[in-house]
């Protein structure tokens, strides 16, 4: 019936969304609601090293009284007091103890674990993505209509497991406390032109990062992790490019998932395969194989 919202758990969307992608804060909100929280999530995931940077930034407002004195319009003092003193204690500025509270039962693993976990959703992602680079990287057609078969057989699963996560507990998680520090605090803060002068970044990433990439956003993250260390090692321009494009692309690919059945059209299974392949291409480069070590030659 016209004007009846869907039902809680269900896309309002239609399939038709999955070929969106994140560009900015709008559309990222627009196809990250209702049933597809999880992909959201693991957006935040991915990004939680922006979270640490501006936690980090929170801290240095205070340690370093004189290189704050201006940071422009809109005021973020209080912002940045509040990052500092609420983080915690706040349920909506969650710590990285609770975090990884969010995150370790939805993916298997927690914020900066550095590899990639244990659980279902590892194991079911990887069998997709799998099946997924099967078909795409295929020499021949011969068997064309068995790997796509093999990418359907694979996809229920994590589909399920997905599905089976949607709820009052994921979208409070999502939608609330990882938005509340992230979206809502964390990136404004990293984008504000005043902060970004404290550390030496002349020009601040726009306002669609960290949702599309941004060569001053990289910037600022190597000069924040690099100046602002603590006891881990900074991180490269390049390393933080890899961390957002898996960022981005694994929520899109997670979207596709969630979306897709099987009685889909050959045109939305090819969306989702593209859109697993390209997630897979992105976790190769943020977490890459180590290079084969060289036997030693024989003395003689």
């Amino acid at each position: 019936m016209a004007g009846t919202s869907a039902p809680k758990g269900r896309p309002r969307h239609t399939a038709a969304d999955s070929h969106f992608r994140i560009a900015d804060e709008a559309t990222f909100g627009k196809i990250t609601e209702d049933a597809r929280y999880a992909a959201a999530a693991y957006f935040y995931l991915e990004l939680d090293s922006l979270v640490c940077c501006a936690r980090a930034v929170a801290a240095d407002f205070f340690a370093r009284p004189h290189l704050y004195t201006d940071l422009g319009a809109p005021p973020l003092g209080a912002r940045l007091a509040e990052l500092h003193t609420r983080c915690g204690s706040d349920e909506r500025i969650p710590s990285q103890e609770q975090r990884d509270a969010i995150y370790l039962p939805l993916f298997g693993r927690a914020a900066h674990s550095g590899d990639d976990g244990q659980g279902d959703f590892p194991r079911l992602r990887d069998a997709l993505i799998s099946a997924a680079a099967a078909y795409a990287e295929r020499v021949f057609d011969t068997g064309e209509e068995m790997l796509r078969e093999r990418v359907r057989t694979e996809h229920r699963p994590l589909r399920d497991y997905l599905q089976g996560l949607s709820g009052d507990s994921l979208e409070w998680s999502a939608g609330q406390a990882l938005a509340g520090i992230a979206r809502d605090r964390a990136y404004p803060v990293l984008r504000s032109p005043g902060v970004c002068a404290v550390f030496g970044v002349s020009t601040p990433p726009g306002e669609g990062w960290p949702y599309a990439p941004d060569a001053n956003g990289d910037k600022l993250v190597e000069e924040i992790t690099t100046q602002l260390r603590g006891d881990r090692a900074p991180l490269t321009r390049e390393q933080f490019s890899h961390q957002q494009r898996a960022a981005v692309r694994g929520a899109e690919a997670l979207i596709a998932v969630i979306d897709y059945t099987e009685d889909g059209s050959a045109e939305q299974l090819t969306s989702l395969i593209t859109r697993c392949y390209t997630w897979g291409s992105a976790l190769r480069s943020l977490h890459p194989a180590p290079p084969r070590s060289t036997p030693a030659l024989p003395e003689g």
